[in-house]
């Protein structure tokens, strides 16, 4: 299992919104063959990091999401984040 995860920390006035937003997401990514699921943290300080855990059954699944018209329609609609890192771990134990 392959495990994304993006991290960033909005201004505080956008904190709110981007959760919201996260929140009414359109699950476009939930049909893609080998995605398994998303989690979108916040953090108890503030302003609050974000985190956007998603999980795949392999990179080949999670490429070809990324190279989607659907990954790049939200990338497009998300807010640029200067500070945002993304990180990718492969799942060795549980």
């Amino acid at each position: 299992m392959i495990v994304a995860i993006s991290r960033f920390r909005p201004a505080p006035e956008e904190a709110d919104r981007l959760v919201a937003r996260f929140q009414a997401r359109t699950r476009a990514v939930d049909g893609y063959p080998g995605f398994l699921g998303l989690e979108v943290l916040r953090s108890f300080e503030r302003p609050p990091e974000l985190m956007l855990v998603t999980r795949w059954r392999d990179k080949a699944s999670m490429r070809a999401y990324f190279q989607s018209e659907d990954f790049q329609r939200a990338r497009e609609a998300s807010a640029q984040q200067e500070d945002a890192t993304f990180a990718l771990y492969e799942v060795v134990g549980t």
